[in-house]
């Protein structure tokens, strides 16, 4: 049972590397199944024509929501983390049966001795048999080795396994089970992406090829013709133009369904009234305040304070100039305000004096608990063995480097320098302030246990600790309410785009725009939880006006859909402004190609037409596929692509570029040849260059071809 529980004290660690591999294998595993009844019926999407039932994603949910509880130490996870479990769960769903297909039509699985490998590191050992010399996968190795040595520890794995079958670790077993399906998930994704790999590796000819390609260098010279030059007045565009353009290049316009709308947002504001009620609180406190002793201080400030009590000593300089002359020469037990500070009356009373450092240069080594299998008891009696041996001459520089889990500064001996007080987390903090120069101490934070060694101090200093109850100005129901029903009487008259827009102008509101809002979108400026308007804009119509939206952080807002957009090719009129500065582009680069082929008729050399017409001829140089910028002007890779295949000294027909439209001159250009025996560096960078990309590109391929439905939004929010 020891055994389990070590194991079990590790698991925010290995929860972390869990994740981490389900990451790279594209895939989580199905630990939970899923449910039988009417509800697990509904679905929640379609992948490759399989659909996804609700009670098959809530489990998946589930269980990645209970490992990150796990890696959170228990700890209840925000709003937002919760929103990221989601969207994970259904990235991983989408991974998981795409992969699971391609595995299947390429007939890839993980035998049970392959399995057995990976988990104990030899073949012929079963799962409670002898130790073996073999490695074992390195998330096992991570769960059975010793932290202070290193070293794999086989009687405790074989021990592990053994109590697996025991009905009280059930859970123990369920996550040995999960694990497990994670390193079966990683080795079929590397057969699966190591066969994809294959189909990367450059042939001869790739060789040789690249070796052309990219050996090349040009220099040219060039006479060019911003578009900018053409007025937009000369070029008319019609309608026949733009539908002719959008043809063209209709796939350039594939979509995924969107939303645009306005929103207007009602920020509530504390009153007058509210802000005398925070004022009356805290006068009122402080008669009580100044009566109780000083022992009573922290505990009466942690129990009525909107801020627990902070025990940082301040210098003059560090106070709040607002009470820095009162409270600084004050006597101890005096109390000051209220005063108002941002949105808060306080009161302060003068705590304690001290003659402390200013700042303080330490080092320290940092024991974290997960390296000592969760216990903060080992890490502790570690630390105080350490001390010891610092105390009696030990090397703190060799010390840190080969104990501390600080990875910012182990390697310089745990140097954090110089600081000053209230730059550190409290209890590190008051063991550097509160000792001696020369002290070897000790702290527990919420990082771990800490060895602390105080190099330096700077001379004393007077400092005060001060006792502050914070009353923060809050908006009162009332205030809500009031709040509110200006927002009904907005909504009431805001039935379209065009009222809407009158009543943000009656209202002094100025209106938000949020556009192309797709259905997994997780933020919206300005919006805390925009996920039930979300929800809203794909249900409602162009014009429709929402009604009202609360959010948590006292805001109320009424939103407007602008535009509706759907998956698949986007409507000529919805990006008409942009194919018509295309269609511009294209009739100004005929018209410029136009006026240089009759400038230019008849011209054999640039340069000298330059010459004789005053004409600013440009030139680039060096240029390469790779290096497609031209000096003075930017990016243009159809100018240089030209310039690697025109004869050196013929004068090119118009080039329409990016900018403008070109006419170049090849002055010089290197074209080296293929050596007869190609440089294994030459190879290894182009195979690196090639398989790179072959994960992504190959799993995107599948995506594409998957026909990813996604219906949460419609069912759960």
């Amino acid at each position: 049972m020891a055994t389990l529980q070590n194991i079990r004290n590790r698991a925010g660690l290995l929860v972390a590397v869990v994740i981490g591999l389900a990451l790279f294998a594209f895939i989580l595993g199905d630990m939970m199944g899923s449910g039988t009844s009417a509800f697990s019926k509904r679905t929640v999407g379609e992948i490759n024509g399989k659909a996804i039932g609700v009670s098959e994603y809530l489990d998946r949910e589930k269980a990645l929501r209970e490992f990150y509880e796990l890696n959170a130490g228990g700890q209840s996870l925000d709003a937002e983390m919760e929103r990221q479990i989601q969207q994970e769960t259904w990235r991983r769903m989408v991974r998981q049966t795409i992969m699971d297909h391609a595995y299947r039509e390429l007939g890839i699985h993980v035998s049970a001795d392959e399995l057995k490998t990976m988990v104990t590191g030899d073949q012929t050992m079963s799962m409670s048999g002898s130790p073996s010399l073999g490695e074992p996968h390195p998330i096992v190795r991570q769960m059975f080795s010793n932290p202070e040595t290193g070293m794999l520890n086989r009687e405790i794995m074989t021990n592990y396994f053994n109590a697996l079958d025991n009905p009280q670790f059930a859970q123990e077993k369920k996550r040995w089970l999960f694990i497990e399906e994670e390193i079966v998930n990683e080795k079929m994704s590397q057969k699966y992406f190591n066969l994809v790999r294959q189909g990367f590796q450059p042939s001869s000819l790739d060789l040789e090829d690249h070796l052309r390609e990219n050996g090349k260098r040009a220099d040219f010279i060039f006479i060019s013709k911003p578009y900018a030059s053409v007025p937009d007045a000369e070029i008319s565009v019609t309608e026949s133009d733009l539908k002719k353009y959008y043809r063209e290049h209709k796939e350039r316009y594939m979509q995924e369904a969107s939303r645009t709308f306005q929103y207007v947002v009602f920020e509530v504001e504390a009153s007058e009234k509210d802000i005398e009620t925070a004022r009356y609180w805290t006068a009122q406190t402080k008669i009580e305040f100044s009566r109780i002793t000083d022992a009573e201080v922290p505990r009466y400030v942690n129990g009525v304070s909107d801020e627990p009590f902070n025990r940082q000593y301040f210098s003059y300089e560090e106070l709040p100039e607002i009470i820095r002359d009162s409270v600084f020469q004050a006597s101890t037990d005096e109390v000051f305000g209220p005063y108002r500070e941002g949105d808060a009356f306080k009161i302060t009373r003068l705590h304690d004096v001290q003659m402390r450092p200013d700042s303080v240069r330490a080092r320290h080594i940092l024991l974290s608990p997960q390296e000592f299998r969760g216990s903060r008891e080992l890490a502790r009696q570690t630390a105080d063995s350490l001390k010891g041996v610092l105390e009696r001459g030990g090397n703190f520089n060799q010390i840190a480097l080969e104990y501390s889990a600080d990875e910012s500064n182990r390697a310089i001996g745990g140097d954090l320098g110089w600081f000053t007080e209230g730059m550190m987390v409290t209890e590190f903090n008051n063991a550097c302030f509160e000792n001696k120069q020369g002290d070897v101490v000790i702290a527990e934070t919420n990082f771990g246990t800490h060895i602390i060694r105080i190099e330096e101090q700077s001379s004393p200093v007077r400092k005060i600790q001060m006792a502050t109850v914070v009353r923060n100005i809050y908006a009162s129901d009332e205030t809500n309410q009031d709040y509110y029903n200006r927002a009904v009487k907005f909504r009431s008259k805001a039935t379209n785009i065009e009222k809407f827009t009158e009543q943000a102008r009656e209202f002094g509101l100025d209106p938000r725009f949020a556009p192309n809002i797709t259905k997994d979108q997780q933020s919206i400026p300005g919006i805390e939880d925009p996920i039930s308007i979300i929800k809203w804009a794909f249900s409602a119509d162009v014009n429709n006006v929402s009604n009202i939206f609360s959010q948590t952080d006292e805001k109320y807002i009424i939103a407007v859909l602008t535009e509706a957009r759907e998956d698949g090719y986007a409507k000529l009129d919805d990006v008409r402004a942009e194919i018509v500065q295309e269609v511009k582009k294209q009739k100004k680069a005929g018209k410029l190609a136009d006026q240089l082929n009759k400038a230019l008729e008849g011209v054999t050399d640039l340069t000298q037409y330059g010459i004789e017409n005053q004409e600013e001829v440009g030139e680039a140089t060096q240029v390469t596929f790779s290096n497609t910028y031209v000096s003075g002007i930017g990016l243009e890779p159809v100018v240089v692509g030209a310039a690697m295949h025109l004869p050196p000294e013929e004068i090119s027909k118009p080039l329409a570029g990016e900018s403008g439209v070109f006419v170049i001159s090849v002055t010089d250009r290197t074209e080296p040849g293929v050596p007869e025996t190609i440089d294994p560096a030459v190879v290894s960078r182009l195979t690196y260059a090639l398989e790179s990309r072959s994960n992504y590109d190959a799993y995107n391929a599948l995506l594409d071809a998957a026909n990813v439905k996604d219906n949460r939004l419609e069912m759960f929010y």
